[in-house]
C-alpha cells in the first residue's frame, strides 16, 4: 500500500494543492484549510509525520480543527506530533474536547491510548471529559434530525407513495431552514459526534439534503450551504451530493461526481477545479484514499 501512496504524493500532490493556499483571514474561510488537511493526510498515510505535523501545526494556529472527508484531523495532528515532538497535556485536552463523546471509542484507539498512558490518564478522567462534551449537545435538535432521517427512509421504503414523499421532504425543508436560522448548520458542533456513549445518532444529513435537490427549497440551500462550508460547519460533500442530484434530475452531467462514476473521457482537470472551489479533494486523492481504506 505504501508504494501506491508514494505514487500519490509524487504524481498528484503538486497538482492537488498548488494555487489553493493563499492569505488567510484568521480562519474565516475554511476552503484553504480543507486543502492543507488533505495534503497533510496524504503524508500522514505514508507515515511521513515529520512532514504532516508542521502542516497541521501551522493550520491549527489559524483554524479550529474540523474533520473532513474520511480524515480525523484532530487525531492526525496528535499522533503526528507524538512521533516527532513533545506532546503536552494541552494537546491531549484539545483532542478530547474535540472528539471524546464515547469513552470506549477513545480506548479502542491504540495510538491515542499510548499517548494517554504517558500522562497517566485513566478511564474515569476520560469519562469526565465525555460528560462535559455531552452537555454541549443540543439534544432536541439531535433527536429531531434523527427522526427526520428515519421518516425520510420510511416514506421511501415502507410507504412508497410519491405524494407522501413530496409532503415529507417539504416538511423537512421548512424545518431545516428553521433549524439553520436558529442554530446555524446542524453539524457536530450542534448535535455532537455520531456515536455518543454507545448510542448512534442515526442522523444522515447527506440523505436529507440530497432530497432537498428536488422536493425542498433547493434555491435556498444552494445559496446558504456554501457559506457554512466556508465556516467549516458543513461538509462539502453534503452540498456536492445535493448539486449532483439536481444535475441528474435536470439531465446534466454531475459537477463533482459524488453519486456517479467518472466516465473515462471526463475532463478530470475541470472536475477537480470545481471540487477545489468548495473544499473537496481531487478525484485522484479520493480514489487512492478509498483504495487505502479498503486495504486496511
Amino acid at each position: 500500500m505504501n508504494q501506491i501512496l508514494n505514487r500519490i504524493c509524487v504524481l498528484f500532490l503538486p497538482f492537488l494543492f498548488s494555487g489553493i493556499i493563499s492569505a488567510q483571514s484568521k480562519g474565516s474561510d475554511y476552503i484553504p484549510y480543507y486543502a492543507e488537511i488533505y495534503k497533510a493526510d496524504s503524508l500522514f498515510m505514508l507515515k511521513k509525520y515529520d512532514e504532516s505535523y508542521p502542516i497541521m501545526d501551522q493550520v491549527f494556529q489559524k483554524y479550529k480543527p474540523v474533520n473532513v472527508w474520511f480524515v480525523d484531523a484532530s487525531r492526525n495532528y496528535l499522533v503526528s506530533k507524538s512521533k516527532v515532538s513533545q506532546v503536552d497535556y494541552k494537546d491531549i485536552e484539545n483532542y478530547l474536547r474535540q472528539k471524546a463523546y464515547d469513552t470506549n471509542a477513545v480506548f479502542k484507539d491504540k495510538e491515542i491510548v499510548e499517548i494517554l498512558e504517558k500522562f497517566n490518564l485513566k478511564k474515569e478522567d476520560i469519562q469526565a471529559i465525555v460528560k462535559e462534551n455531552i452537555r454541549t449537545i443540543n439534544w432536541p435538535v439531535r433527536e429531531e434530525l434523527a427522526q427526520m432521517t428515519r421518516d425520510d427512509q420510511k416514506v421511501r421504503t415502507a410507504i412508497k407513495n410519491n405524494d407522501s414523499i413530496v409532503q415529507t421532504d417539504r416538511k423537512h425543508s421548512e424545518r431545516l431552514k428553521e433549524i439553520i436560522t436558529m442554530y446555524g448548520f446542524p453539524g457536530k458542533k450542534v448535535t455532537g459526534e455520531y456515536l455518543v456513549e454507545g448510542q448512534h445518532s442515526g442522523i444522515s444529513l447527506e440523505l436529507l439534503f440530497n432530497h432537498m435537490s428536488y422536493n425542498g427549497d433547493y434555491k435556498y440551500f444552494k445559496q446558504i450551504l456554501p457559506e457554512f462550508i466556508k465556516k467549516g460547519s458543513c461538509s462539502p460533500f453534503i452540498f456536492a451530493t445535493m448539486e449532483d442530484r439536481r444535475n441528474e434530475i435536470e439531465n446534466k452531467a454531475p459537477d463533482y461526481y459524488v453519486i456517479a462514476a467518472v466516465p473515462p473521457d471526463a475532463d478530470r482537470k475541470e472536475i477537480n477545479r470545481k471540487r477545489r472551489l468548495i473544499g473537496m479533494p481531487s478525484l485522484e486523492y479520493q480514489e487512492f484514499k478509498i483504495q487505502a481504506l479498503m486495504a486496511e
